[in-house]
């Protein structure tokens, strides 16, 4: 008989009867045979698997079987005067003849291995009589990927296997069917597996499940147990790149963010699993959990700021920045991806908020700041850059170039009122050198409203009184106002300063 399908119909149902013995009941079926066996109490078998040897006293057998032929059942069950057979073709009673014999000794072999009655039992019988290549044999009977698990599990369990036969029952393990049934022995087998030699047949059979959820459910059982092994967290987030499911291969990320990503094998699998991610809010997740976690390690925090250039929204772009600047440490690799990273953010709050946060953080030195300021110089919002250039003007002061970085910035600013805010928050922080405030001077003469940039030059003759360079800078640029009011205004603060 070869059937054109596996089995179609598989179930097991277990009740309690009244006696407290469970009872098992299993139907299978393909195109030309039909199963159905019930099981009560403790049963065993001969040792050929043709006949049952002996029942508990509450224990109860019964097999049934059709095949295109005459339905037989075969029923064994515990009476007054012992073990009490049964035997009937097509609802009529005969005696076990040899015909009988020879149905039973053939399908209850079969409804012993789909069923995994006894399989511990079974297992240890067949490696004592025939060694690990017996119970491969039977495995490659087994229809049932229930059973086929079942058979497997008991294997690695009592079998003290060699490399080729673990990789070999991995290679079996492969053909169960059911993601759910290869999950569970997987996660079984995990211990089994953590050698060089067969770890990678172990993670070969982790690839070939197809569902996201269970192979999401493998890997983190391997994470929890094994993931400060080194190359078995580098395979694992390896094969984390396979789940199509973002949701499900986010999970294995963040989950392995929890471990020290020492190996750079480990690092770059798992920034390739994480830029395989195509939801832009799990793709952050993920880097938000490797930065909080990891964030220390300079390689994993610039792993982390490149990878985020890939997030197409700008909000979770800009969130992943925030977070970065708690981490960021004056580095040029690092400064690097930072800003490379906020060059690709296209909203104008975003970026404001990327640099703003870096801002807040730190006292930075001159390369960082002038960074700041020319990343600041390509938002499109007067208002938004202008923020950014108020923030960083008492840093600023300490370093000419910084001044000159932040001036060059605010000439790109079209808004007059904007651009005086930075040129007078700049006047009215720290003292600025002689270059610095003629800078800026420079720079208010470029703004169009008369009453704006008067009031620039105005704070300059101000503050920075009785020096003839800034004196000159003062009388040049007030040539530039029109309105008469503010000329005399600005003239007038001069002449007072001097």
């Amino acid at each position: 008989m070869k059937p054109t399908a596996a089995i179609l119909a598989f179930s097991v149902n277990v009740c309690l009867v009244a006696a407290a013995a469970e009872t098992h009941h299993m139907r299978w079926q393909d195109d030309f045979n039909r199963m159905d066996l019930e099981i009560r109490g403790s049963v065993e078998f001969t040792d050929n698997d043709s006949d049952v040897k002996s029942l508990s006293s509450d224990g109860y057998f019964r097999l049934e079987q059709w095949s295109g032929g005459p339905s037989r059942i075969y029923l064994v069950r515990a009476g007054s005067n012992g073990i009490e057979r049964l035997y009937s073709v097509d609802g009529t009673s005969k005696t076990l003849d040899a015909d009988g014999r020879a149905w039973l000794a053939r399908v209850l072999p079969e409804a012993i291995r789909e069923s995994a009655i006894d399989a511990p039992g079974r297992v240890k019988r067949i490696l004592r009589q025939q060694g690990a290549a017996g119970v491969f044999a039977e495995v490659n009977k087994i229809r049932s990927d229930h059973s086929r698990r079942v058979y497997l599990e008991n294997l690695l369990e009592y079998g003290n296997l060699s490399a080729d036969n673990l990789r070999e029952a991995m290679r079996l393990g492969r053909k169960i069917s059911s993601d759910g049934e290869k999950a569970r022995l997987l996660i079984a087998a995990a211990p089994h597996y953590q050698t060089a030699a067969v770890r990678e047949s172990f993670f070969d059979a982790i690839d070939s499940i197809s569902s996201d959820g269970e192979h999401r459910g493998v890997l983190i059982s391997v994470l929890e147990r094994y993931g400060p092994d080194r190359e078995t967290l580098a395979l694992t987030l390896r094969s984390a790149k396979r789940i199509s499911s973002d949701g499900e291969k986010a999970s294995v990320l963040v989950h392995a963010a929890e471990f020290r990503l020492s190996d750079d094998t480990a690092r770059l699998n798992y920034f390739r699993a994480a830029d395989a991610i195509n939801s832009d809010g799990e793709h952050r997740r993920v880097l938000s959990t490797v930065i909080k976690k990891n964030g220390a390690d300079k390689d994993i925090l610039v792993r982390a700021l490149r990878s985020a250039s890939n997030i197409s929204s700008d909000g979770e772009k800009g969130t992943i920045l925030v977070e970065a600047a708690g981490s960021y440490v004056e580095d040029g690799v690092v400064r690097k991806a930072y800003f490379e990273t906020a060059g690709t953010i296209s909203s104008d709050g975003e970026r404001r908020r990327a640099l703003s946060a870096l801002l807040r953080r730190a006292d930075w030195n001159g390369e960082t700041l002038r960074e700041v300021a020319k990343s600041a110089g390509h938002i499109s919002s007067d208002g938004e850059k202008a923020t950014v250039l108020v923030g960083m003007v008492d840093a600023a002061a300490k370093d000419p170039a910084v001044v000159d970085a932040l001036v060059t910035a605010a000439n790109s600013i079209s808004s007059d009122g904007e651009h005086a805010r930075v040129l007078m928050a700049a006047l009215n922080g720290p003292v600025l050198g002689k270059d610095s405030v003629v800078s800026i001077i420079h720079s208010a003469e470029r703004i169009s409203s008369d009453g704006e940039k008067s009031r620039v030059l105005t704070r300059v003759a101000q503050r920075y009184p009785n020096d003839p360079q800034i004196g000159a800078a003062l009388r040049t640029a007030a040539k530039s106002i029109q309105s008469d009011g503010e000329y005399r205004r600005v003239m007038s603060m001069l002449s007072r300063s001097e």
